[in-house]
């Protein structure tokens, strides 16, 4: 199996500091630990390696720190390797990145919770909001630094012919920046969250946008929870300069395309193509 690494803002384990200064780990919340889980059979999937049948890989990246405690542990840790400190990742090697708190807070908080959230759940009261100024434009260029440094950590740390899985609306550039770095990599981008329509996607500045829609298309193939979001998706792709939406409704393959089957649809720029189509996660109901 080759290697398969996965990247995203948040971890599979998560830490607590006692009055000691010792740290326990348990195992991390949302949606991509359980979804991981359920394919690699671990009760502590790693955010970033190999098949735990297979050993894990010693170059892969995984997500960065986010608080003091998670920050004490990557400090202990190896080069931020979780599995080389001795903590039980479920058989993944697991990296957390050295992100500066400030570029962090900017990028997190600023960027990816305060306005693409926003923006993709419809959530602005548009007569007011959103304002972009000098202030946005700062924390916008920490959050181009915080995917450049997943992209990077990426790009070193694959073998030749890899597979890259990025997470959210967190590292919406990694791929883009990834492909410029690493074109052997096979790479894929999922997004947990619904995607805009254009008229709402418009609130955000053009090159903003831009930034984001190309980010996304640097990938192989873009994900989405459901049908109507990657069709979102597409339709805000329409909006960039000399791009080519090619959609598929059904199970057929166009001629002189390498579309996936069921695919909802391609995106050409320039000599890339990229696919988008539902990708929904699935649920174990006996675990429940």
């Amino acid at each position: 199996m080759s290697q398969v690494l996965v990247a995203s803002n948040r971890g599979p384990v998560s830490f607590a500091l006692s009055d000691d200064g010792a740290l326990t780990m348990r195992r991390g919340g949302g949606g991509l630990v359980s979804g991981l889980a359920g394919v690699t059979g671990t009760a502590a999937p790693g955010a970033a390696g190999e098949h735990p049948r297979g050993p894990p890989t010693p170059a892969s990246c995984g997500c960065a720190r986010r608080s003091a405690t998670r920050r004490t542990a990557a400090r202990r840790a190896p080069g931020g390797r979780l599995d080389r400190a001795g903590h039980d990742t479920g058989g993944a090697a697991v990296r957390m990145l050295d992100i500066p708190a400030s570029t962090f807070h900017r990028a997190y908080n600023e960027v990816a919770n305060s306005t693409l959230w926003f923006v993709h759940h419809l959530l602005y009261d548009t007569p007011r909001r959103p304002h972009f100024d000098a202030r946005a434009r700062r924390d916008w260029q920490s959050y181009e630094a915080y995917n450049t440094a997943f992209a990077d950590a990426l790009a070193r740390d694959a073998a030749p012919d890899a597979k890259a899985a990025i997470q959210d609306y967190h590292l919406s550039l990694a791929p883009r920046l990834l492909r410029e770095r690493r074109p052997d990599l096979r790479i894929a981008h999922f997004s947990h969250t619904p995607w805009a329509p254009p008229e709402y996607f418009r609130l955000l500045p053009d090159d903003i946008g831009e930034q984001l829609l190309l980010g996304v298309l640097g990938a192989d193939h873009a994900g989405f929870l459901t049908e109507r979001w990657a069709s979102a998706f597409l339709d805000c792709c329409a909006l960039l300069p000399g791009a080519r939406i090619d959609r598929e409704l059904g199970p057929s393959r166009a001629a002189g395309t390498s579309r996936a089957s069921g695919c909802t649809g391609s995106v050409w720029t320039g000599r890339r193509c990229g696919n988008a189509r539902p990708s929904p996660t699935s649920w174990n109901g006996r675990a429940r």
